[in-house]
């Protein structure tokens, strides 16, 4: 009977210490608000947010190149000299007559006349009187006009077809925002994950605190009997000094783990996104019995189709495989329909007009590079198919471990379990003795020490165990 109430004593005083709230009114962190406030406030989990809201105006951008595009342009002009700007000049020989009469040449009519002049005896050189007269006139002719002005004009352009370019852009470009969410999904789960680690560690460093708090209480009542056993000549000075020496160094280490939870707090604090207060407490739950990894344990082929990281294998590979139609798409023929309208005014008064075309555009030159970079886009769709077919292999290899870790805690647990009992059982026999004059206080001391590196090993293996199995899950998709 005595063996078994001080062992469920034990943990009575630890239960109670753990679940007592050490300042009335203070605030207390749950696990499940540590969650919450994680993915409200954590740092990455916003950006992964803006990267999703960043691809999201990528792909609106993407689809505005199905509609037309609308330009307007307008400008004023002042040239140093006249755009146009005609002089010329002559007189006598230089100007040259040219007439026809009916379908006569000017020759032909000159002769007809002076043959009808020569027929009636009239003395007159038609041709010689022509010439005279001619040689009387001159010229001067200076035309200079547009040396200033105003244009504008808008064009409208329709693409028909670009290669295939806009639509495989607007698949790229939701690729784009669903790779963000996928990242989006593993940034959570690696936050919760990071989240319930330095929330264990918490409870890990409050379940020593304890054991060493217990190990006080029964150290200064040893010290005491020690003390006065050696008042009565019963033991020696060094016996004395031993406990003395025992509290000492449990002193230290309570101070240790003690500086350690506020450490480890401070750390989930800045995580989560809470101000540290002093008074601030994470709620300890209370044990429960692990599940066996037996129940937990998922096909490894199967499970992992199931993770985000393997979606983002397939649309990395998605993502070179729409790049390599748009890089295909630059040797294809553009078409594509428009108008355009404009006025000026050049002459003093405004003239407007518009224009209706179709284009098609053929990069001939373009196609020798294109080819060079069609196989080194190929190359890249390869690359990422590699990388997704061994990645994958990877992660069933990862689960595979992963699981193997977590079957190993579990059987670890048992037997620490056993070997706390075992340490329980041994320090009530040595306390018996000890009272019983039997056995040295050395001995109870060692029984102690023995008592607590049983206990603080249990519950470093249960937190362990606590943790794989988290890591499992998330491996696993669960």
């Amino acid at each position: 009977m005595c063996r078994v109430s001080t062992y469920s004593l034990f943990l009575a005083v630890v239960l109670a210490a753990l679940l007592l709230p050490m300042h009335l009114g203070a605030q207390v962190l749950t696990l499940d608000s540590c969650r919450a406030m994680a993915l409200r406030n954590n740092a990455t989990l916003e950006n992964a947010r803006l990267e999703i809201e960043s691809a999201k105006q990528t792909k609106l951008a993407a689809l505005t190149k199905y509609f037309p595009t609308l330009s307007l342009a307008a400008g004023y002009f002042r040239s140093q000299n006249y755009l146009i700007d005609v002089s010329s000049e002559g007189s006598g020989a230089q100007i040259d007559v040219t007439a026809r009469f009916d379908g006569e040449t000017m020759e032909d009519r000159i002769a007809n006349l002076q043959a009808t002049l020569d027929r009636y005896n009239v003395d007159v050189n038609l041709q010689s009187e022509i010439d005279n007269f001619v040689d009387r006139f001159s010229y001067d002719i200076t035309l200079k006009m547009i040396d200033r002005g105003l244009f504008a004009n808008a064009v409208l352009t329709q693409p028909l077809f670009a290669g295939g370019r806009i639509v495989n852009g607007n698949r790229l470009a939701k690729v784009g925002v669903d790779v963000a969410e996928l990242k989006l999904m593993m940034s959570e789960r690696e936050v919760l994950l990071n989240v319930e680690q330095y929330y264990w560690q918490v409870v890990l460093l409050h379940g020593k605190l304890q054991p060493v708090e217990q190990a006080l209480v029964l150290l200064d009542t040893l010290r005491r009997d020690a003390e006065a056993a050696q008042q009565a000549g019963l033991i020696g000075r060094s016996e004395v000094l031993k406990v003395r020496l025992k509290q000492a160094e449990m002193q230290s280490t309570r101070t240790q783990i003690a500086n350690g939870i506020e450490l480890a707090t401070m750390a989930l604090c800045q995580y989560i996104g809470q101000p540290y207060s002093e008074t601030l407490q994470v709620e300890i739950p209370q044990q429960e019995e692990m599940d066996n990894p037996a129940a937990l344990r998922l096909e490894a082929d199967s499970s992992v189709a199931r993770r985000p990281e393997y979606t983002l294998l397939e649309k990395s590979v998605e993502a070179e495989r729409l790049r390599r139609k748009m890089i295909a798409g630059e040797a294809l023929p553009q078409i594509a329909v428009g108008s355009t309208y404009g006025l000026t005014d050049i002459t003093g008064a405004y003239r407007a007009n518009g224009i209706l075309f179709a284009t098609v555009s053929i990069p001939l030159t373009a196609w020798w590079e294109t080819a060079h970079n069609l196989k080194k886009q190929q190359l890249a769709v390869r690359m990422a198919e590699n990388s997704q077919r061994n990645n994958t292999e990877l992660m069933s290899l990862q689960q595979h471990q992963a699981y193997n870790s977590l079957r190993e805690a579990y059987s670890q647990i048992a037997i620490k379990r056993q070997a706390a009992a075992d340490a329980a059982e041994n320090l009530e026999e040595v306390k018996i003795y000890y009272e019983a004059g039997l056995t040295s206080v050395s001995d109870y001391l060692e029984a102690q020490t023995l008592f607590y590196q049983a206990h603080d090993q249990l519950t470093d293996q249960l937190i362990d165990y606590k943790i794989k199995e988290l890591r499992y899950r998330q491996i696993s998709g669960q």
